[in-house]
Order: structure tokens, then C-alpha cells, then sequence
């Protein structure tokens, strides 16, 4: 089974969309197919803004989309879906050593389960506990190099701001400011 990765192109918008309608409406569901469920839907006029301004890999096998990711122009990761009959075979980790984002949106209340694990793997670590977005149940992480340290609080709490206002497009008022526990927790972790 050989497995290639490409970017998308509108022509190739009726299959993504094909795609992604099966597997997160719940058609893999409806068919019964082993770990599939329904959890969000992402329309058509949204796939097709996708295409026209951020990145869109394709992983292909035998002609048919396996994985799908989209990268917006901030280096933001916001989907990254595998058909279920190919997960665990490395797709998921190709399709982000190749997009590289420097920071993962997910939604962390998938029925399929938390992808935080899949992302901490790849080197990702997650900003913070805090839930982000309308529904409060998007999570952030961020790449970390193992020879990255942040040795005080202070340190932290510019990264968090920065990053924030990167995702955010703004800085926060004081009532969405990381507490000194979790900051100090984020200096203190390994990175493993």
C-alpha cells in the first residue's frame, strides 16, 4: 500500500468534500464502520475558501483521499483527519512533519477519542488548559523543539501573550490571563 501526499487543488473539492462528509457526519457511522463517528460537520463553501487560501494536503492511496489537513496562512493547523481503516500506520504524522505547523488547533471532544496523545508524539505540547473558540472545547498546542526551555515565569507568560495574540488576533484582558500556577506548572515541564 503506498501512500502519496499532494497538495489539493479546487478540482480536487468534490472528493474532499466526499471525504470529510463521511467520515465526521457520520456516513462511516451509518455503515457501520469500525471506530467511525459523527462529530462536526465542515461545509462545502467552507472547504472552498480553504483551498483558496491555506494549505491543503491530500494523502492518496490507489486514487482514493485517505487523510486530509488543513494549514490556515498563520501556520495554524486546524483539521487533520485519517479514514479509520488507515490509522496507526504513520499518515497522520507525514501529513504534519510536512504541513510543520507551529501551533495545532484541536477539538478536544471528539466521540473518536482525545487527540492530545497523537499531537504530544509528534512534539507538540499544549499551551494551556484553557478552552478557546464559540464552543469552549478547542485546545491549542504548540511545537517545542526538546532543546527548548522556559526558565521563568515571566518567560512564560510573554510566550502565552504572544502565541495568544497570534491565535487570537488581539491580546486578552486580565480575565483571561494564565494563572501563576499554570505558568509556573509550563516552566517546570520536560518536554519530553
Amino acid at each position: 500500500m503506498e501512500i502519496k501526499y499532494r497538495n489539493a487543488t479546487m478540482e480536487d473539492l468534490p472528493a474532499i468534500v466526499r471525504f470529510v462528509d463521511y467520515w465526521l457526519t457520520g456516513g462511516a457511522e451509518k455503515d457501520k464502520v469500525p471506530g467511525a463517528t459523527h462529530d462536526f460537520f465542515v461545509p462545502y463553501g467552507r472547504q472552498k475558501n480553504y483551498l483558496a487560501k491555506y494549505d491543503v494536503l491530500l494523502a492518496i492511496c490507489e486514487r482514493a483521499i485517505v487523510g486530509w489537513a488543513v494549514k490556515t496562512n498563520r501556520n495554524i493547523l486546524i483539521h487533520l483527519l485519517v479514514a479509520v481503516p488507515f490509522r496507526g500506520k504513520g499518515i497522520g504524522g507525514e501529513m504534519l512533519r510536512i504541513l510543520s505547523p507551529e501551533v495545532v488547533r484541536s477539538k478536544m471532544d471528539q466521540k473518536s477519542g482525545d487527540p492530545a496523545d497523537f499531537y504530544m508524539k509528534y512534539g507538540y505540547y499544549k499551551l494551556s488548559c484553557e478552552r478557546f473558540g464559540k464552543k469552549e472545547n478547542i485546545e491549542l498546542f504548540v511545537k517545542v523543539d526538546k532543546g527548548d526551555e522556559i526558565c521563568d515565569t515571566r518567560q512564560k507568560r510573554s510566550s502565552l501573550e504572544q502565541m495568544r495574540d497570534l491565535l487570537l488576533g488581539g491580546s486578552l484582558d486580565d480575565s483571561h490571563q494564565s494563572s501563576e500556577s499554570e505558568l509556573a506548572d509550563f516552566a517546570a515541564d520536560d518536554f519530553r
